[in-house]
């Protein structure tokens, strides 16, 4: 199989004049646009509202099936004791016993070491 020489496509392509400007490929973008949404069909008003009534339906089912199996999920956890919420505040543990603001705390040692 042969190879293209891209020294050749490059070559035509600043023959041709290079890029189009920034101005030109934004006036022939929105160009397309106009002409592919003339090419859309349209729904009727009576095809759009029964289209939208379906969507909304279905989003509304499917939130009512999560909440309640979310309902059901926490009725079995609550029930077997793998969540209890509690109703009392609980104090955090204390974490500096010495009060000092460092976070570490120190154990009393022998004054003498050697045990004199």
């Amino acid at each position: 199989m042969a190879k293209k020489d891209s020294s050749k496509s490059r070559s035509s392509k600043s023959a041709k004049g290079g890029k189009k400007s920034f101005f030109t490929r934004l006036k022939n973008f929105f160009s397309n646009l106009i002409t592919e949404l003339k090419r859309v069909v349209w729904p009727d008003r009576k095809k759009l509202k029964q289209n939208t009534g379906t969507v909304l339906a279905i989003i509304i089912a499917a939130a009512v099936l999560i909440w309640v199996f979310d309902t059901f999920l926490n009725l079995i956890l609550t029930s077997t004791g793998f969540y209890a919420p509690s109703s009392e505040v609980t104090e955090p543990a204390e974490t500096d016993p010495d009060g000092d603001g460092s976070g570490v705390t120190v154990l009393p040692t022998d004054a003498d070491p050697a045990g004199d």
